[in-house]
């Protein structure tokens, strides 16, 4: 844990990278992850950094994955992402036994993503497979 918080102060002063964020997620989530038999792919580029503050979107990035992995089972996952300009575009991707509840229960994470002023909107949920994005502004203080 030590050479954890020597890693994090390291880093701190630079911008947050997007993909070890979402790696570090994905390791804590494991034990949900093999339980629902999912298996998930960041394809988030590795160099992917961010302005935006990474104690502030990693809560809302693990509230999403933890809720989105909650309702999918036997499943491919790919987190992908995105920069546009100001904004910043995560998105997560399931083909497998995904509940219609997901849209439902992701209510605490929206209500997460609007108190940084980003936006999570599900674009598509059915016939077993989703599809939901994240929005936030990729400014530094902005989150």
């Amino acid at each position: 844990m030590q050479i954890h918080q020597v890693i994090s102060t390291m880093t701190s002063s630079r911008d947050p990278n997007l993909h070890s964020m979402v790696h570090e997620l994905i390791q804590d989530a494991a034990p949900l992850i093999v339980h629902n038999h999912n298996y998930i792919i960041n394809n988030i580029p590795a160099d992917m950094c961010i302005e935006a503050s990474g104690t502030v979107i990693s809560p809302v990035l693990n509230k999403l994955f933890m809720t989105a992995l909650r309702h999918t089972k036997n499943s491919v996952i790919l987190i992908s992402a995105k920069v546009y300009g100001m904004v910043v575009l995560v998105q997560l991707k399931s083909k497998g036994n995904v509940s219609p509840a997901l849209a439902d229960d992701l209510g605490h994470a929206c209500l997460k993503a609007q108190k940084t002023g980003g936006i999570i909107e599900v674009i598509h949920c059915e016939n077993e497979q989703a599809s939901i994005a994240y929005c936030f502004l990729n400014v530094a203080g902005a989150a």
